[in-house]
């Protein structure tokens, strides 16, 4: 009896076992479900099966967590390239760079570009947003300009006769004169034949005063007005010629005179020199008002109109703002630097400024008045469009589309697409816009579901994709390996600060003059002569060259001198 008791039980237990294994889930499937990716915080295009650093900036990859830990319930969407998102198949395979292709699950692709990001993700990449407001807008134009005379102003002193410096009355550079003054007297043996012409056709009229003969007296006339004016043609005063008639005193020198009010800024006779009819002796100019000439960018025209006013600082008088007034625009552009002159009238009354000065200006351009803005950190340009991430909250972004205005003091002006109180993504870490990782980052928020192809269509690699491919992935390499030096040079460049502000000057940066310089590709104006790494984000600074690297600044907005 006890037999059969204990063969039954076995029986029971053996029957119990059977059904819980066949109601547990298979171990691969589980081990499919709770396999963990790894993404980079910096580059989201970036998605490894296994621990490491990102083959970009060399960041450690943060684990990619799951709302789901089990597949059972999930729909797999399609598969894509790990290193392109827009390379997607309906089956799982290799990519074209032979990677294993990742799933897509109907509860991550979200709607209508939609990516969600995980909180740990967020924290490294210092994701930081800013609402959408409306402010107060002026287009003004910051530039420089250099100080010059005011070419209406100034005069060259010369002479219509040929002789000698006989005395000066104005004898050293900077001298001021008034309207009038005496500044040179000039011996000439020309000017004492004129005058005894003179005197010699005044005699000649007298003498022939009694003549009947009218056509002699006309002739007598005649003489004496001759000799009149070509004393006048010599600079001499119709006073002197009068004194002359009267006293018959012939006058060895010629005096000139002051023709307005000025400074003597040049100076190229001294006593005693023989000089020429028609050479310059002196260049006086008045300097009470003076021009100021700045060059602005070809597109910045369109915010300047004639006189707009202008604030106005100079390196000699730190804190003091002047002002003045745009009075004129050149009708030209300068076709290298594609930019255009602007000329702004600027008082002197004390005295202060002197030509050649440098200044630094910003002219106040077109008013926008109230108007929606972004901040100019949020925004991506790609070069056709404009777009910003957008904030929806619950860690969802997505990319939206815009269009924008005017700019000024770090503000875009947005014409369509956002609305007052939109949360938008301003942190520097998060707004990937080199040519490449734009396009891949923005592609992986759009989903590029309508791009689905079949595995078995996929096409074979070209010689020359497979060469670029082995020279991106030697990129890739060299990049991963950070030398003690390259960390040494990064805590120097943090010390003296290499992210540049204002109007940048490229020929200051680089100071070997080897015509490169070495950029941070995203955050463009972090810029060393010396390679090193962004002191803002970390990533290895890249060599271009000068004319790469100032294409670049314009591209994204800065200002290159």
């Amino acid at each position: 009896m006890k037999r059969k008791i204990l063969i039954a039980s076995l029986i029971g237990i053996v029957i119990l076992a059977g059904v819980l294994f066949i109601l547990m889930p298979s171990g691969s499937g589980s081990d499919v479900g709770e396999k963990q990716l790894y993404t980079c915080g910096m580059h989201p295009q970036i998605i490894s099966d296994e621990p490491g650093n990102c083959p970009i900036c060399e960041m450690k990859l943060v684990p990619i967590k799951s709302n789901n830990v089990s597949v059972g319930g999930r729909k797999i969407l399609y598969w894509r390239a790990p290193m392109d998102p827009n390379e997607i198949y309906e089956k799982p395979g290799k990519s074209k760079m032979g990677m294993d292709l990742v799933p897509v699950y109907e509860d991550e692709a979200g709607a209508e570009g939609i990516v969600r990001i995980d909180p740990v993700v967020e924290q490294n990449m210092n994701l930081k947003t800013e609402a959408v407001m409306k402010k107060n807008l002026s287009q003004n134009v910051i530039t420089n300009g250099v100080l010059k005379t005011d070419e209406t102003r100034e005069y060259i002193v010369t002479t219509r006769v040929d002789g000698w410096v006989q005395k000066l009355y104005v004898n050293y550079t900077g001298q001021k004169v008034r309207n009038g003054d005496k500044l040179m007297d000039i011996y000439s043996p020309e000017l004492l034949s004129a005058e005894q012409e003179y005197l010699t056709a005044l005699s000649y009229r007298s003498s022939i005063n009694n003549s009947s003969l009218k056509d002699i007296q006309k002739s007598g006339n005649e003489l004496v007005d001759n000799a009149y004016k070509k004393l006048q043609l010599l600079e001499m005063s119709d006073s002197e010629i009068e004194k002359l008639k009267n006293t018959k005193e012939l006058k060895t020198y010629v005096t000139l005179y002051a023709q307005k009010s000025g400074t003597v800024v040049e100076k190229k006779i001294i006593e005693g020199e023989k000089i020429k009819a028609g050479e310059p002796l002196l260049h006086i100019t008045d300097l009470s008002n003076l021009w100021l000439t700045a060059d602005i960018y070809e597109y910045e025209l369109s915010k300047i109109n004639l006189g707009a006013s202008a604030k106005i600082k100079y390196n000699f008088m730190q804190g003091k703002t002047f002002s003045g007034k745009v009075s004129f625009i050149y009708p030209t552009i300068e076709s290298k630097s594609r930019t255009a002159r602007i000329r702004i009238d600027v008082a002197n009354t004390n005295g202060e400024l002197k030509p050649e000065m440098f200044a630094n200006v910003e002219i106040h351009g077109r008013d926008l008045g109230e108007t929606l803005v972004v901040p100019e950190s949020s925004v991506l340009r790609s070069g056709t469009k404009d777009m910003v991430i957008l904030s929806l909250g619950g860690g969802k972004f997505k990319p939206q589309g815009i269009h924008l205005g005017g700019y000024s003091d770090g503000y875009y002006q947005v014409l369509k697409g956002l609305n007052e109180g939109d949360k938008v993504v301003t942190s520097a870490q998060f707004l990937i816009d080199s040519e490449s990782n734009l396009k891949a980052a923005v592609s992986q928020f759009s989903g590029a579901q309508n791009n689905v192809v079949s595995s078995s269509s996929k096409e074979e690699e070209t010689p020359a994709q497979t060469g670029k491919m082995k020279d991106e992935n030697m990129e890739h390499d060299q990049s991963a390996h950070s030398t003690e030096a390259d960390k040494i040079q990064n805590m120097d460049m943090q010390e003296e600060s290499i992210v540049r502000q204002g109007v940048i000057d490229l020929n200051m940066v680089d100071m070997n003059k080897d015509g490169k310089v070495f950029q941070d590709l995203m955050d463009w104006n972090v810029l060393s002569d010396a390679p090193g790494r962004c002191p803002v984000c970390g990533m290895k600074l890249k060599e271009v060259t000068l004319e790469t690297a100032k294409n670049n600044l314009i591209e994204h907005g800065f200002q290159v001198k």
